[in-house]
Formats: structure tokens, C-alpha cells, sequence
């Protein structure tokens, strides 16, 4: 028998949860549309892109349908008896965490970028920029790997394992099914040009070994991807709808 400690919930499956119970007791019937982020927000004491999260989860596990333009609805309740919720699939970490993680870290790391890069980790993160022009017609996930390689490229430079460890798994946690929805809804690997002029400014600074610069562009950076995830008002706004698990 196992002694392990269960992980904990995140705060958006916690939500996703009590949204769920909402349904299951009956407040929100099948085929209705649930209440607007702002609503479930106030009622759970929460924040909205906790709740934006929490419905994705509960798209993602077949319990709602997001209707563009529209909202999200209740879809019919599995007839299995012993089943205690939906949410049975793993979402992954929440994308507004990721970002806000990536902000308390990489503005740091282009500045040691800044500080340590040699010529051969200069070219590098110039030939990343290229590579990201270059997929600038791509698909999502072909700009979103681009912009990957730019990023890695400057935590190499910055000559510290661990740190590039950390911006590599964070990275792949950005490939996870939160921030994949959200990312591709909200289209924000489309945002090219101000993510060309982003890149531009941080790749000068680092060229300069301007370490003030190069923390300040990519904190610039990483606000302008976490803008774009807020950009609409609710996820019925958005664009595409995913296919349930199962």
C-alpha cells in the first residue's frame, strides 16, 4: 500500500471542480450555457484567467462545449456511477503561471546572456532569429518551436546548466494542453510583429552586453505574450474548439 502524498490541485483544476459540482447539482442543466468568466470569477473569489483555465480543463475533459462567439455549454453527463467528476485527464500546469514564472527568470538569464555570451552563442541566437522569420507564414506550433530555439539559445548563452534546465522545462511545459488551447486560440504565435521587434531588441542588447537592456526587453516580451492570453474577454469570444478527450 502506498504512504505517497496525493499532489495537490492546482487552483484552476480546484475551480474546474466546483464548476463541476454546479452541474452535477443540477444549477447548470445539460445544453445550458454556463454563467460569463467575470460571474464565476466573483462567485468562486478567483481571478479570470483562473476561471478561463478552469473551463478549458472541463472542455478538454469532454464536460463543456465552447461554442465560438457564443459560450460555454454543459454537455450530457457520463453514465458511469462510480465516476466522481470528469476531470480525468491531466491538463498541465497553468499557462498564466508559466508565463508569470518565465518572468521572474528569463529577463535574468538574458542578462547573464549578456554579460557571458561568446561570439559562437551570438551567432547562435541570430541564427534562432532567422529561423523564427523564416516561420513567420508557418503553422502555430512551427512558430511556437521557433520561438522555443530563440529562447534556448539565450539560456545557453548565459553559461549556467541549471538555468537552461529550467527555461528548457519550462518550454516544455508550454507544449502542455492549458497553455496549447490558450496559446493557439488567442493565436499568440501569430503576434509577429511585435515579436520580431522583441526579439530584435533583445538579441541588440545581448550583441551590446547590455545586461540592463537585455532583462528589460525580455520582461517587455514576456508581458506582451501575457497580454495576448488576456486579450479576450471569454472563451466563447475565442477562436477554435478542441476536441474532448476520449
Amino acid at each position: 500500500m502506498s504512504n505517497a502524498t496525493p499532489s495537490p490541485l492546482r487552483l484552476y483544476q480546484q475551480v474546474a471542480g466546483r464548476i463541476e459540482g454546479l452541474i452535477r447539482k443540477g444549477e447548470v442543466a445539460t445544453g445550458q450555457r454556463l454563467p460569463p468568466e467575470r460571474d464565476l470569477a466573483t462567485r468562486f473569489k478567483v481571478s479570470r484567467p483562473v476561471v478561463r483555465e478552469a473551463l478549458v480543463a472541463l472542455e478538454l475533459s469532454g464536460a463543456i462545449e465552447v461554442r465560438t462567439g457564443s459560450g460555454a455549454y454543459v454537455k450530457p453527463v457520463s453514465a458511469d456511477p462510480a465516476s466522481n467528476g470528469r476531470l480525468k485527464i491531466e491538463t498541465g500546469p497553468s499557462a498564466f503561471e508559466l508565463i508569470n514564472v518565465r518572468k521572474l527568470l528569463e529577463p535574468a538569464v538574458a542578462a547573464q546572456a549578456a554579460l557571458r555570451r561568446s561570439e559562437k552563442d551570438l551567432a547562435s541566437i541570430a541564427q534562432a532569429l532567422r529561423l523564427f522569420e523564416r516561420r513567420s507564414r508557418g503553422t502555430h506550433w512551427e512558430k511556437l518551436e521557433a520561438d522555443r530555439v530563440f529562447h534556448l539559445a539565450i539560456a545557453q548563452a548565459a553559461q549556467n546548466e541549471r538555468a537552461l534546465a529550467i527555461v528548457e522545462s519550462l518550454w516544455a511545459d508550454m507544449f502542455g494542453p492549458i497553455f496549447a488551447v490558450l496559446s493557439e486560440r488567442t493565436g499568440i504565435a501569430d503576434k509577429k510583429r511585435i515579436t520580431m521587434t522583441d526579439h530584435r531588441t533583445i538579441l541588440f542588447c545581448i550583441k551590446n552586453r547590455d545586461a540592463v537592456g537585455a532583462d528589460a526587453a525580455m520582461h517587455a516580451h514576456l508581458v506582451h505574450a501575457e497580454m495576448k492570453l488576456l486579450e479576450s474577454d471569454s472563451l466563447g469570444a475565442l477562436g477554435r474548439r478542441v476536441k474532448p478527450a476520449g
